[in-house]
C-alpha cells in the first residue's frame, strides 16, 4: 500500500511543489500530454488530480486529504488503492501511474492490476524519477537524509520497470521523457527516446499495449 498518512497530513504542502517550481511542472505536464491518451482511462495514485486534469482521467487514489484536492480538478474520483483496484476487467482504455510506484510497497502488484482493468489493446503508462538519474540520485539523497517525502520512496530503474511490464505480458513500445539537462529549474520539451538513453533523463514515461 501507498504511505497514506503521509500523503493524507500533507496534501496541500505537497501539492504546492508544482506551484514552487513551475518550469519543472510544465516540462511533466507537457510530457504527460505528449502521451496522445484518448478514451476512457485511470489515473493510479493522481495524487491531488495535478495529471489527471491534463488527460480527463478518473482518478484512484487512497488519501482522503489527496481526494479531496482531486475532486476540484477531475470528473470522477474513486478511492482505493493501486494494489487492489476496485474497477472491473477489462473496462479502461488506458492506465497511466505517475510516480507513483516508487511509494508502493508492491510496485509489482500495481502493475498486474493495471493489466487487469485494461482492455485489450489498451495502453499502460508508468512516468518515473529513474533511479539511475541525477534526479533520482538527488531525491535519494534526500531521502536518506530524512525528507518527509523522499524518505518513503523506492526509486525503481528503468530497466526495473521495463521488465517487470514484459514479465507480466505486456508489450513496451517506447519512452517519452523530459529533464535530461541535470538538476536545476528549467523548461525542457518533451522527447521521444530510445531505452538506452532513458536513464538520464528526471522523468520517463514507458509505454506499454496490453
Amino acid at each position: 500500500m501507498y504511505t497514506i498518512d503521509l500523503f493524507n497530513n500533507r496534501a496541500n504542502e505537497y501539492d504546492s511543489w508544482y506551484s514552487k517550481h513551475q518550469l519543472l511542472a510544465k516540462s511533466e505536464e507537457d510530457t504527460i500530454k505528449a502521451l496522445g491518451l484518448s478514451g476512457l482511462g485511470l489515473d493510479v495514485g493522481a495524487g491531488s488530480g495535478f495529471f489527471t486534469r491534463l488527460i480527463n482521467a478518473i482518478a484512484l487514489e487512497p488519501s482522503p486529504g489527496m481526494i479531496k484536492l482531486a475532486k476540484d480538478r477531475t470528473w470522477a474520483v474513486v478511492s482505493g488503492v493501486g494494489e487492489l483496484m476496485p474497477i472491473r476487467d477489462s473496462s479502461m482504455d488506458y492506465v497511466i501511474i505517475v510516480v507513483t510506484l516508487c511509494f508502493a510497497m508492491n510496485p509489482e502488484a500495481i502493475l498486474r492490476e493495471s493489466i487487469r482493468v485494461l482492455k485489450s489493446n489498451g495502453r499502460l503508462v508508468a512516468c518515473i524519477v529513474p533511479l539511475e538519474s541525477q534526479w533520482g540520485a538527488l531525491y535519494s539523497e534526500l531521502g536518506s537524509r530524512g525528507h518527509p517525502y523522499y524518505s518513503r520512496a523506492r526509486f525503481l530503474t528503468i530497466k526495473q520497470v521495463t521488465e517487470a511490464l514484459i514479465r507480466l505480458g505486456v508489450r513496451v513500445t517506447g519512452y517519452v521523457a523530459t529533464l535530461s539537462r541535470g538538476v536545476g529549474e528549467y523548461y525542457e520539451a518533451p522527447s521521444v527516446i530510445n531505452n538506452s538513453d532513458a536513464g538520464r533523463y528526471g522523468f520517463v514515461c514507458v509505454n506499454a499495449v496490453k
